[in-house]
């Protein structure tokens, strides 16, 4: 692969089934590949309840082209629902192309903050029990 090109994996959890089956059923763009759909449910008094999963993967580069088209395929399978707004990831999202490109930016980012933490982590010697 390109040295600028790397292959990105985030995840969305969607509050509504029926966007998660648009955006699975999807013919995707090249690029961008779509798991299928698995349902969880998460026990938390602030964000419980039953969500659904989607795994996206795309080639993204330095100059995020491979986001932008992410995000306007993704804006594209929101219009299909007629809808305004969904609970993503544990926040309401206006459907709009520029909300859907701050929640890829913001779950990369997210993303990269945890696996630093993975790294620092492992550096880290344990600490001794007494």
């Amino acid at each position: 692969m390109n040295p600028t090109k790397e292959l990105v994996r985030i995840e969305f959890d969607f509050v509504d089934q029926d966007i998660a089956e648009i955006i699975a059923a999807s013919t995707t763009p090249d690029g961008v590949k779509v798991g299928k759909p698995a349902t969880f449910i998460k026990a938390s008094a602030a964000s419980g309840g039953i969500y659904v999963q989607i795994a996206i993967q795309f080639v993204n580069d330095i100059h995020d082209i491979g986001l932008g088209i992410l995000a306007a395929w993704l804006y594209d399978r929101f219009k299909q629902c007629n809808k305004k707004s969904c609970r993503i990831n544990n926040k309401e999202t206006v459907l709009n192309k520029r909300n859907i490109r701050r929640l890829i930016k913001r779950e990369l980012a997210n993303q990269i903050a945890r696996e630093e933490q993975r790294r620092n982590d492992k550096r880290r010697p344990a600490k001794k029990r007494s």
